[in-house]
């Protein structure tokens, strides 16, 4: 059945125009809308991130502070510790009128003591390790060519003497140096010199200086043995020739 159209041409024509604006318009209307709600989005994102990112620099910068103030507290930490390693060095092993009259007891028939001096030095010494004790005997390791085994060393307090005095000949000097190195309290007397000097008019004596240090294990020595384990060195009576 064929529709009669009594609608003028250009009527229809501008109802097609029209509805065609409108879904123009309201497309581009959804698209502004779109666009609107992307750049919103992307607006509040970009104020998070830099809200987050502000956090985050706060964060490290407190951490970096927390950080530097454990530094100082670890820096304070290792100064105290090192003063305690140094007083409890510092302290004496043995009392010192101890060793001074061990040091006045040891000394021959006319001789004497001039200076004492006292001062604590550090020094390096090897590490040794303790030897295996699961009973299975541990091969040593093969060096390669060209490389060497580095040895560990540690680094420790040292009481060291240094004795000036005067004796009448050398041989007393050599017996006084014999008599502190059988001395278990002392360790590496050495002789530094010894020298003729004018005591009074007319008189002549030797002039001696002696370097040794305390022993490591002299509390432990004085701790087991007490004073009747650690005889002082006595004086034996000097050869006198026949008059």
């Amino acid at each position: 059945m064929k529709v009669m159209n009594f609608l003028p041409m250009d009527f229809t024509e501008r109802r097609g125009r029209r509805q065609a604006n409108f879904i123009c318009i309201g497309l581009a209307g959804a698209a502004v809308l779109a666009l609107g709600v992307v750049c919103a989005l992307y607006v509040v994102r970009a104020v998070g991130v830099s809200s987050l990112r502000a956090v985050v620099e706060q964060q490290y910068r407190e951490a970096g502070q927390q950080i530097e103030r454990l530094k100082d507290l670890e820096a304070r930490k290792a100064g105290l510790v090192r003063k305690v390693e140094l007083s409890a060095d510092l302290l004496e092993r043995v009392p010192r009128s101890h060793i001074l009259a061990r040091l006045t007891k040891a000394l021959p028939s006319d001789t004497s003591l001039q200076v004492l001096v006292l001062s604590t030095v550090e020094v390096e010494v090897p590490v040794t390790k303790p030897p295996a004790t699961n009973g299975k005997e541990e091969k040593a390791p093969i060096a390669k060519s060209g490389k060497s085994k580095r040895v560990e060393k540690i680094r420790r307090q040292e009481i060291q003497f240094r004795v000036d005095g005067l004796a009448a000949t050398d041989v007393q000097v050599a017996e006084y140096i014999a008599r502190l190195s059988t001395d278990p309290l002392f360790e590496e007397v050495n002789l530094k010199f010894s020298e003729e000097f004018p005591y009074a008019p007319g008189v002549t004596m030797r002039r001696f200086e002696l370097t040794f240090r305390l022993s490591l294990e002299a509390k432990k020595l004085l701790a087991s043995g007490g004073e009747a384990g650690l005889a002082l060195p006595t004086a034996a009576p000097a050869p006198r020739g026949e008059s």
